[in-house]
């Protein structure tokens, strides 16, 4: 691949003819085309970070090392996208490529009300120190606001997506979490709530200390114990109460998929918030097939649906789109 035809469709300059003629091209060569679907998820996962890309002596430098011809007759297509990945690192001033993020997330502070905005970008985890000692992790494509009433002496919050809370308790300034329909009220606790829109759930898991979880209009629905999982159903509106595995719920700010009887639908629908992806079945038995095992988030997006599809034959094809997350057919 020329270095800079494939920095153009990366970074989303390529005009359309260009365009046109790479991904002819790519057609031609199945094996380039699964080198290049695997160096653009390096790519997303990269340029999320936020850094501004130079282009400069070092990087063209590095570039006409691994452009040079090799003599070995075979050559590993692993190799060569951690060469070609190398190159795209440094042009994007990465010193190192780990496919997992974590960061101290800054906040956005909104001066007249107060609330202070927090997000975590896809194939990412932001960590929240808040000034009493309260710690919260927000998972890929989560977004958390807070801010403190004085008046009602109580600690405010809203959750989309996923969070991991450990909080300092204070009897006199509670903590309140609105996370879609209910409430959780923090009495002295570590706690994970999953609640991304799309689900239409809202799983609250109790690690230790109190929990309650209450309605909008703050009457008391569950009291939580330490290693209960409640689940609210915002259809029916009716709550469920299960055990939860502690490792599965610390695998993602572990850098993990850790997937336990999960169907194949759910399984993607995770993947696609992590790799920024759109799934699509066009067999609909396939959605309700069932996986366990561990997988590491530096996996990329092909490698993890080549992992599931050792045990289940199904096929897939990718749709490159310019300009939106890609989409990749089930079928």
């Amino acid at each position: 691949m020329n270095q800079n035809i494939l920095i153009r469709i990366l970074s989303g300059e390529a005009n359309l003819a260009e365009k046109e003629e790479f991904y002819s091209r790519l057609g031609e060569d199945k094996q380039e085309e699964e080198l290049f679907y695997q160096i653009k998820s390096l790519w997303l996962k990269t340029s999320q970070s936020g850094k501004q890309a130079n282009q400069d002596a070092e990087f063209d430098e590095l570039w006409e090392k691994i452009s040079r011809p090799v003599k070995q007759k075979t050559f590993n297509i692993g190799q060569k996208v951690w060469q070609y990945a190398a190159a795209i690192l440094l042009l994007l001033c990465i010193g190192g490529l780990s496919g997992y993020f974590i960061s101290e997330r800054k906040s956005t502070v909104f001066a007249e009300s107060g609330v202070q905005k927090y997000s975590a970008t896809k194939g990412s985890v932001s960590t929240i120190e808040m000034a009493d000692g309260t710690k919260i992790w927000l998972n890929s494509g989560s977004e958390l606001t807070y801010r403190e009433d004085h008046k009602t002496k109580q600690r405010l919050a809203e959750l989309h997506g996923e969070a991991f809370f450990e909080i300092k308790h204070r009897a006199d300034f509670p903590l309140l979490i609105r996370v879609g329909q209910i409430i959780v009220r923090d009495l002295g606790t570590t706690f994970n709530i999953k609640a991304y829109p799309e689900e239409n759930i809202v799983e609250t898991s109790l690690v230790e200390g109190k929990a309650d979880i209450l309605s909008s209009t703050g009457n008391p629905l569950v009291e939580l114990k330490p290693g209960e999982s409640a689940v609210y159903h915002s259809d029916d509106r009716k709550i469920t109460i299960a055990p939860f595995q502690s490792n599965v719920l610390s695998a993602w700010r572990d850098g993990k998929f850790v997937i336990r009887d999960q169907r194949l639908e759910d399984i993607f629908a995770e993947i696609s918030r992590w790799y920024n992806v759109e799934f699509k079945f066009e067999n609909e038995e396939l959605r309700d097939y069932r996986y366990t095992g561990n997988i590491k988030k530096t996996t990329t997006a092909l490698g993890v649906i080549k992992m599931l599809k050792l045990t289940t034959k199904f096929n897939y094809k990718i749709i490159e789109k310019p300009d939106t997350p890609d989409v990749i057919i089930i079928y």
